[in-house]
């Protein structure tokens, strides 16, 4: 499956470039160039419009071993409303069908 690449938004204007690692209803793990402090609020965009503009925290930030992304980093979503829940859902079965088709 191809990577989902995202622009974190967080602190005054400052943005980094990540993917998609894992994603759910309650929160989001990624891969990101720089790392991010625990406890900050960022502004998830997708690259893509299947997905809503999301706001989550950040719950944990480590050290990968790769050239380029190498911090995984989760984050739980804060603030949702029901339309960028019926968007995550909506995104999650199509991700779980694609890959279920590709296992076969």
């Amino acid at each position: 499956m191809k990577k989902i690449y995202l622009i974190i938004k967080y602190a005054k204007n400052k943005k980094v470039k990540a993917y998609i690692l894992d994603l759910s209803r309650s929160g989001i793990g990624f891969a990101a160039i720089h790392k991010m402090k625990k406890g900050t609020n960022i502004e998830i965009t997708p690259k893509i419009k299947l997905l809503p503009e999301l706001h989550a925290e950040i719950i944990y930030a480590s050290k990968i071993p790769r050239k380029n992304y190498n911090y995984r980093t989760g984050a739980r979503f804060i603030n949702l409303d029901e339309k960028q829940y019926r968007f995550l859902d909506k995104f999650i079965k199509k991700i779980i069908k694609k890959k279920r088709v590709l296992k076969r």
